[in-house]
């Protein structure tokens, strides 16, 4: 429950408490976004949201992030359409931090016009990103067609022309008409009590002068009357495609129903769409569907990703499903899903303090009533199948109907494809007489707020028992109650290292398959299962280990491991799906193109690790993906298969021993074996290495790394010293590089540890003309650590901001259990992560220059990426 206050400069304020973690969320909310611009102040809002980082009253270029950081928090900020979002996430201890940033920022900015002209460089840079995205691409095609005349058309983060152009003042004076008291509302999640943090909150904040507010009216969207079709020449590889019919604001009374029915339609494995368009055949790389409900009038979506021949077969395939939707109303299991889903997400959003000020805030912002939810669940549970039915009918109109495509090949066929598919669809819906099919319904009511929440800061026993289960396999397990939600992952040795060298890909593919059948469950059953649950059975590989997730609230427990176990013991790797998802594989190799950072990070592992494993591409090549069959996952399933070589965590409100009883049953399955322990060679680098590769993108990508540490190396806790010496908005890459250079949008370390060797360096993205300085700049800054020892002061930021995150991470359950699980495969204690916080404040100045040394000092390996070649 929030607790609601009002400050005598009209500043609104939400407190809500939560003793879960020892964390506090201080989130200021601007009742202004994009979409309340005028004309030659496109992108305002967004440039405004850089600038209040760059200097107050109080603190100069940088100390914001640094003081933040500093005391172990983090702090960012978003800007969307309607509201401009600033937020820190710090320990309770520092909240006054937290608060007098916020306050400063949102309050006292300078605007220093030397610190504007820097930034407009930077967010020009994050401009050229976005041209080479193609989901940003995709994404404004949709808003710019679905939206002729309101603001909605128009890109949050404006245009080059008015970033270059906007004066100091005109930024000062907007600040002030729109980011008034009156216009804000401030939003405290946390470890507080509230009669406390209401006396501190008037202390930062009543001092804000109450600006008057400028009115904004915003251009009414006219009445579409008759389907939009655009179709875009790209040069990507992936066809991308948004179907979009007109959909209601948030307040309107059908939201909740669209929630509903778009859940049916597109949202998880056992959706509609998912079903017909990417698990039946794999007509679609992804699809998804949803509702957007903003403050004005919104969409009912569908996004697809997809390969360029197959379009025609995907609106062939939409056509029908969209059709069934109208004609058929959901099961009564559909319903009864879609409702426990989403009843559920308002457990999972307890988990973070950022979950609790980020759901109160919305539903403050767009509803008034950060309690909202109580009532949006009362309206959920009064649907039926034929409601739904109704809104299909209602909101899919043809009339009302926005496609968008983009693709590299075959435009106008394409948009024949789609001008058949729109005018079919019309004629079918038009001749419709929906047969409303009444059907008796029983929803089983999930009410969170009936739960049992026992927000205990000791984390229930707060201790990690090592279980020794049947065959010798270890068990992890830490009861933590004060949610009721449950995580367990278990995790084998093997990854790409026991690949064979012809079979590249396997291991990635064998993920994929692995949770689509077994001897029990097909892949139907455990879909419809999984979803019904609320829950989430997934599969995860990489470059030591495959492995799988479990996660779902305490009463599924029984049912997800029944699932779970048949999954581990007894997959059944059907031909069909096999080579199903051999077809997905192969597209996503293709569109890896369509993403210059990865093909600048493939090449830099090519290079770093040389004939090391390390060094293969994960999702292999479509070469290697035709000799891998069924036989080849038996078999890899067979090597990892082994009690020893086995392990398994669980962190959450488990029943303990129904826990431990069905995790004997399903491991004494398991064959007795040894863990899978076999070393590679590291070759040397002995001299630097430069690789490059042209692709015509706005902007170049660049890497450059060295050697790292091995996994459980005794400087692991100084590495992790300098990378947040390095890192973060305080750290000194963003400062030398993004703030003072204005060279990019995107800089920061880049860092992995592996069983015999690792790499660490720095990434950044920016534009060609930019790249010899770039990396010029990157070297220098790694060789200062070598040279000069970190002074106290910067050295102590770099603790408490490593201690401070770990603090924040250990809110969620499921990273508590990814920690321990790793941790204990690669040898290490189960309880480090509860350990590192202390590690890390006994690294010296001189542990930071020696392991600078023994990283920075050996030849560097130098990928690039774009549209020029470095003239280095």
């Amino acid at each position: 429950m929030a607790k609601k206050i009002q400050l005598k400069n009209g500043l609104k304020v939400l407190l809500v408490e939560s003793h879960k973690s020892p964390v506090v969320s201080i989130q200021m909310w601007v009742r202004t976004g994009s979409a309340d611009e005028g004309k030659k102040e496109e992108g305002i809002s967004h440039f405004i949201e850089h600038l209040v980082f760059k200097g107050t009253d109080k603190y100069k270029v940088g100390e914001i992030a640094s003081i933040v950081e500093g005391s172990g928090g983090e702090l960012n900020a978003y800007t969307s359409f309607d509201q401009t979002v600033f937020y820190v996430t710090i320990s309770k201890q520092f909240s006054d931090v937290g608060l007098d940033v916020i306050s400063q920022m949102m309050g006292f900015p300078t605007f220093d016009k030397a610190e504007i002209d820097n930034e407009r460089e930077v967010v020009i840079e994050e401009i050229k990103r976005g041209e080479d995205s193609p989901q940003r691409q995709i994404s404004q095609m949709l808003f710019s067609s679905a939206y002729l005349k309101h603001p909605y058309s128009v890109p949050v983060i404006g245009y080059a022309k008015n970033i270059k152009t906007v004066s100091a003042k005109k930024i000062q004076d907007y600040f002030h008409s729109r980011y008034a008291p009156r216009n804000m509302f401030l939003v405290v999640a946390g470890d507080f009590k509230a009669n406390e943090m209401k006396e501190k909150v008037k202390k930062y904040f009543e001092i804000f002068k109450d600006y008057k507010v400028k009115k904004v009216k915003r251009t009414k969207e006219p009445i579409q009357t008759k389907t939009r079709i655009k179709v875009k020449e790209t040069v990507f590889q992936e066809a991308l495609s948004y179907l979009a019919f007109k959909g209601p604001n948030v307040k309107h009374k059908d939201v909740t129903g669209l929630d509903v029915l778009t859940l049916i339609f597109g949202q998880g494995d056992s959706s509609r769409l998912v079903k017909a368009l990417r698990i039946e055949s794999p007509t679609v790389n992804s699809t998804g569907a949803f509702a957007y409900t903003p403050q004005d009038e919104g969409l009912v979506a569908v996004s697809s990703s997809l390969a360029p021949e197959n379009i025609k077969e995907y609106f062939d395939k939409l056509k029908i499903e969209i059709l069934k939707m109208i004609k058929e109303a959901p099961t009564n299991e559909e319903l009864q899903k879609a409702i426990s889903n989403i009843a559920s997400e308002q457990v999972y959003s307890l988990e973070s303090v950022d979950g609790l000020a980020r759901k109160a805030g919305s539903l403050e912002f767009y509803l008034g009533d950060p309690d909202y939810y109580k009532k949006y669940l009362k309206e959920l549970y009064a649907l039926k199948p034929e409601d739904i039915q109704k809104l299909a009918l209602k909101y899919f109109d043809p009339k009302k109907m926005t496609l968008v495509l983009m693709t590299k090949e075959n435009v106008v066929s394409a948009k024949k494809i789609m001008q058949e598919f729109a005018t079919s669809l019309a004629k079918e819906i038009k001749k419709l007489k929906a047969a409303t099919n009444k059907r008796k319904t029983k929803v089983k009511k999930f009410n969170p707020h009936k739960l049992k929440f026992t927000f205990n800061l000791s984390g229930g026993s707060a201790k990690t028992e090592e279980i020794l289960l049947k065959n010798g396999v270890k068990l992890f397990y830490r009861e933590q109650k004060e949610t009721p939600t449950c995580s367990l992952k278990m995790a084998f040795l093997g990854g790409i290292r026991i690949e064979p060298d012809n079979k590249a890909g396997l291991t990635e593919l064998f993920s994929r398959v692995w949770p689509t059948g077994s001897k029990k469950f097909s892949e139907y059953e455990i879909n419809e299962k999984v979803d019904a649950l609320a829950a989430g059975i997934s599969t995860f590989s990489g470059r030591n280990t495959v492995g799988m997730s479990v996660s779902g609230l305490a009463h599924t427990q029984e049912e997800l491991l029944e699932i779970a176990g048949d999954l581990l013991i007894y997959p059944t790797w059907e031909n069909e799906i096999i080579e199903r998802e051999k077809q997905i594989q192969k597209n996503q190799i293709l569109s890896q193109l369509d993403n210059p950072a990865q093909v600048c990070m493939k090449q830099y592992m090519a290079e770093i690790f040389r004939d090391h494993p390390y060094a293969k591409e994960l999702l292999g090549s479509k070469e290697s993906l035709e000799g891998i069959g069924p036989d080849d996952f038996k078999n890899y399933h067979k090597e990892i298969l082994k009690s020893e070589n086995l392990v398994i965590t669980a962190v959450g409100d488990f029943d303990k021993k129904k826990l431990v009883e069905k995790l004997n049953q399903i491991v004494s399955m398991i064959p007795v074996g040894k863990r899978i322990a076999q070393k590679f060679n590291v070759k040397s680098l002995n001299k630097e290495v430069l690789s490059y590769t042209e692709l015509k993108k706005e902007q170049s990508h660049i890497v450059v790394g060295y050697r790292g540490l091995p996994l459980g190396d005794k400087d692991r806790y100084a590495l992790d010293v300098i990378q947040s010496i390095l890192s973060g908005q305080g750290g000194r890459l963003f400062i030398e590089l993004r703030d003072k250079n204005s060279l990019a949008y995107s800089v920061s370390p880049i860092r992995m540890e592996g069983i015999e060797t690792g790499y660490f360096g720095g990434y950044i993205g920016c534009s060609p003309e930019k790249v010899d300085k770039s990396i010029e700049m990157l070297k220098t800054e790694f060789k200062k650590l070598t040279e000069i020892y970190v002074a106290d002061e910067e050295l102590l930021r770099a603790q408490r901001y490593l201690a401070g995150r770990n603090d924040i991470e250990l809110q969620k359950k499921s990273s508590i259990c990814n920690g321990i699980l790793f941790d204990v495969v690669y040898g290490m204690e189960a309880d480090e992560i509860f350990k590192a916080s202390e590690k890390y404040f006994k690294v010296t100045k001189e542990d930071v220059k020696k392991v600078s040394q023994r990283i920075f000092n050996s030849p560097a390996v130098i990928s690039i990426v774009g549209a020029q070649a470095p003239k280095i």
